[in-house]
């Protein structure tokens, strides 16, 4: 049997050592844990890319089918509220209303023009929801859709809504236009 004699600085420098060693196996495993820290979320930026891929092209799809759609109902309600003036109403793919005049494209440049447009697109969005749904929409708001449209167009707007009354019963229409309000039933 051999007997071992250590110093204090021995035993301090093995003291040391077991110190430095621990520390090196506790940032071993620390960088490991960051390690699959970082490989699960890589794998979660994946399928988020993918989700987010996947969500654009079906949003694209969607809109490929949905566009020739509502151009053609608001090209409808154009007519109607223009009195066939304007006979259609194209969508460019960013959903840009553009209107159809003998079949020249000519931007909505007016106040009027832009109102009668947006006016036809609202109707149209909310006839397509309407149907989509499977029952109709009990209520449509119209917030101050006359305020650049001329005497004639104004009464081509409410005739209009008394037409798409049995799509919409109630409407409600916030204007601050004088004289429209003998124009409603309520």
């Amino acid at each position: 049997m051999r007997l071992t004699v250590k110093t204090q600085a021995q035993t301090e420098m093995i003291d040391v050592t077991a110190q430095v060693r621990d520390a090196a196996v506790a940032r071993q495993a620390d960088r490991a844990a960051k390690a699959e820290a970082v490989r699960r979320l890589g794998a979660a930026i994946e399928r988020l890319s993918e989700l987010d891929r996947a969500i654009g092209e079906l949003r694209t799809e969607l809109n490929l089918q949905l566009r020739p759609d509502l151009a053609e109902r608001a090209s409808g309600f154009l007519r109607e509220l223009t009195g066939g003036r304007y006979g259609d109403l194209d969508l460019t793919e960013d959903y840009v209303a553009t209107i159809v005049d003998d079949g020249e494209a000519k931007p909505v440049i007016s106040g009027g023009e832009e109102d009668v447009v947006n006016l036809a697109l609202r109707l149209a969005i909310s006839q397509m929801i309407a149907e989509r749904a499977g029952q109709p929409l009990s209520l449509l708001v119209l917030d101050e859709i006359f305020g650049s449209l001329d005497e004639e167009r104004r009464q081509a707007v409410v005739d209009l809504l008394r037409a798409v009354a049995d799509r919409f019963p109630q409407v409600i229409v916030i204007t601050h236009v004088e004289g429209l309000r003998d124009a409603f039933d309520r």
